[in-house]
């Protein structure tokens, strides 16, 4: 893959590099956002590992910057030195894919790359598909439609929503949606998965009026079922 590394110190881009090149994967070191943002448009990137404080700004503004404005839909993997709960939370709603804390490790650091790139590019999903009457979903676009109308979702809610739908029926613990959606272990203290989960019934309707409804189930997670448009 080719891996672009948004790094300041130069210590720190050495040994990613370094723990990179074991499975010979192409880096492009980035010392500011501004760089980065410069060679997005001259450079195809198939992974990016963002850390979050830089000398020109903030690397989760950064990633959200990516994810919102300029569309990007890779993976991302980002760095921090911070280990607080809060801060891991942050970085996940601006649209990090997963979350990894300094000292790296390089085992470690190889295992998310490659786990992310394994999930992130595998299409078990036709392009197009609907589901029920009112929903349906383009998985090239990475839009899901109500009524014929796009949905503004953001990337992450894409991918919980696109779980969801492929899973119809089926009952998706909080744990189990921590580690497919997030890639983030089941036992995390989080409420992100509920605040997710919120924004998608509210977005997408999913309170029956469609014939899908989204489901809390106690103490387990959630379920999307088919029910009476009338319900």
């Amino acid at each position: 893959m080719h891996i672009g590394v948004l790094e300041d110190d130069p210590d720190q881009q050495a040994y990613i590099e370094q723990c990179l090149a074991v499975e010979q994967h192409r880096v492009s070191l980035f010392g500011r956002a501004s760089e980065l943002r410069r060679h997005m448009d001259q450079q195809l990137f198939d992974f990016l590992i963002i850390d979050w404080r830089l000398p020109d700004g903030c690397g989760m503004d950064v990633v959200g910057h990516l994810r919102r404005h300029d569309g990007w839909k890779g993976p991302i993997l980002f760095i921090t030195a911070s280990q607080h709960e809060d801060d891991v939370v942050q970085a996940l709603e601006q649209g990090a894919d997963d979350f990894l804390a300094k000292p790296l490790r390089p085992r470690e650091l190889l295992a998310r790359i490659n786990a992310l790139g394994r999930r992130t590019w595998q299409s078990p999903a036709p392009a197009a598909a609907s589901i029920g009457d009112a929903y349906s979903m383009d998985s090239d676009q990475r839009q899901i439609y109500l009524n014929a109308e796009p949905a503004d979702l953001t990337e992450r809610e894409y991918r919980l929503a696109a779980l969801l739908f492929s899973k119809l029926g089926a009952t998706l613990t909080r744990p189990h949606l921590l580690e497919l959606v997030w890639g983030l272990k089941g036992d995390l203290p989080t409420r992100t998965v509920d605040t997710h989960v919120s924004r998608l019934r509210r977005k997408l309707e999913l309170d029956g009026r469609h014939g899908l409804r989204l489901k809390s189930v106690y103490q387990s997670g959630y379920r999307l079922e088919s029910c009476s448009p009338s319900d």
